[in-house]
């Protein structure tokens, strides 16, 4: 890790950002998560050992075959797939990130089950090198190593949420798929930002008033029910 900072305050936390300067220097993400989970994606977290690629291969070609009275594609690789997939809860070798960090941090402090608990932001500091080439890449089970993905805006969510990912391999030499705060070619990019459980209730409320909350970064029905939940949560409360 290339540092850990604990912050006390949603201004310490812009004044973290500001100091990065990231203007013009390659990729920036950050990812927000309400625990101190790995960073490893969903389709690797029953078993980090199990080289799950056929698999996850069958289940894209089954999501193929299914889904055309669902949906309408218009996908040019199995990249898009992946991304509509990840979208709609498939276990995939990508793990969410954004370019917004205050996406990242609402992502963070927002899971009332957890509101008591430390949250976290990883940032994710790296050369252009990392992006995927698409037109290199054919497939996603091919990579050489673990890339960053700037996928297509196929879905309103991806733009909401500045979407990008990270797309994982399973290592052969070390036999398992290895989180990125071990990855020796990664480990030394990320930052650990810790937001403490007690700032977390005034972080959502100050997010929201940027216009970031669950109207904003999930646009439909489900989002805008959800922030009413928020919104009027105290009302509902004996």
């Amino acid at each position: 890790m290339k540092s850990k900072i604990k912050i006390s305050s949603f201004s310490e936390y812009l004044e973290v950002i500001e100091r990065l300067d990231t203007v013009g220097k390659g990729i920036t993400l950050y990812r927000g998560q309400s625990d101190s989970k790995p960073l490893i994606p969903t389709v690797a977290r029953e078993s980090r050992q199990k080289d799950t690629t056929a698999v996850e291969i069958d289940m894209l070609d089954e999501l193929k075959r299914r889904s055309p009275l669902l949906i309408t594609p218009n996908f040019k690789n199995d990249w898009d797939w992946l991304v509509f997939a990840q979208h709609f809860g498939l276990k995939t070798r990508l793990l969410d990130w954004s370019s917004n960090p205050l996406v990242a941090l609402w992502f963070a402090c927002s899971n009332e089950y957890k509101i008591s608990n430390d949250s976290f932001v990883y940032i994710f500091e790296a050369s252009d090198d990392f992006i995927v080439d698409i037109n290199k890449n054919e497939s996603p089970f091919t990579n050489e190593r673990t890339k960053v993905l700037r996928p297509s805006l196929n879905n309103v969510r991806i733009v909401a949420q500045s979407g990008w990912f990270t797309a994982h391999k399973y290592s052969t030499s070390d036999k398992k798929f290895v989180e990125l705060e071990s990855n020796g070619g990664i480990k030394n990019l990320l930052t650990l930002i810790v937001i403490p459980a007690i700032i977390k209730e005034e972080i959502i409320k100050k997010l929201s008033v940027f216009g970031i909350n669950n109207r904003t970064l999930f646009p439909d029905v489900m989002g805008l029910c959800s922030h009413l939940n928020w919104k009027f949560r105290y009302l509902l409360k004996a």
